[in-house]
């Protein structure tokens, strides 16, 4: 398992509604993040935010086709979702099983 951050080489990490009440907060993983082992943490704390309302997870099967992976794995055919916990400003993404490598895109909607 790898735990990365927005710090990890190849993650992107961009505001997308930074003066509403709440944040969407984008977050791009390289090829190599593996789905149903790797871990994601966001500092919050960087975007004004300390609380998480709620994310959604994207995986791109091949770059630039977006398939969602709240439903069913386009790579694997299983159902898959994430669980997420927020402790000291920072929010922790763990994608579940069925595992597998490719770009991950989690929207998060913080405050």
């Amino acid at each position: 398992m790898t735990a990365w951050t927005q710090a990890t080489s190849g993650v992107s990490v961009n505001e997308i509604t930074p003066a509403l009440g709440f944040k969407m907060i984008l977050v791009k993983t390289p090829a190599t993040f593996v789905n149903g082992t790797d871990t994601m943490a966001i500092d919050l704390t960087k975007y004004g935010c300390r609380n998480c309302a709620g994310v959604l997870m994207f995986q791109e099967t091949t770059a630039g086709s977006v398939t969602l992976l709240n439903a069913v794995s386009a790579t694997t055919g299983g159902v898959v979702g994430l669980t997420t916990a927020v402790s000291a400003g920072t929010l922790t993404i763990s994608p579940l099983l069925p595992a597998n490598t490719c770009i991950t895109n989690f929207v998060i909607f913080a405050w």
